[in-house]
């Protein structure tokens, strides 16, 4: 299934990472493994994430795959 069409027959895992991951969150991919969890690939804020949505406790767990800088910019400093 695409994330397109998991995103309209599942409204709340979008919200659900919407939430996480701010408003910005598109889901790029979605596999349904089993019944206790949903994984796939998130974009969001020029981050690419992996994510697994536990349906027991309904915990995200996400893990950074590619994250874009903006040139010039060190991660954690400010620019005075």
């Amino acid at each position: 299934m695409s994330a397109a069409q998991e995103s309209t027959r599942d409204p709340q895992l979008l919200d659900r990472l919407r939430d996480a991951l701010g408003p910005d969150a598109q889901l790029v991919s979605v596999r349904r493994a089993d019944a206790r969890a949903v994984r796939g690939v998130a974009v969001c804020s020029g981050r690419i994430l992996s994510f697994v949505l536990e349906a027991e406790h309904n915990r995200l767990r996400t893990q950074p795959l590619f994250e874009l800088l903006q040139h010039g910019h060190a991660r954690g400093q400010v620019q005075g």
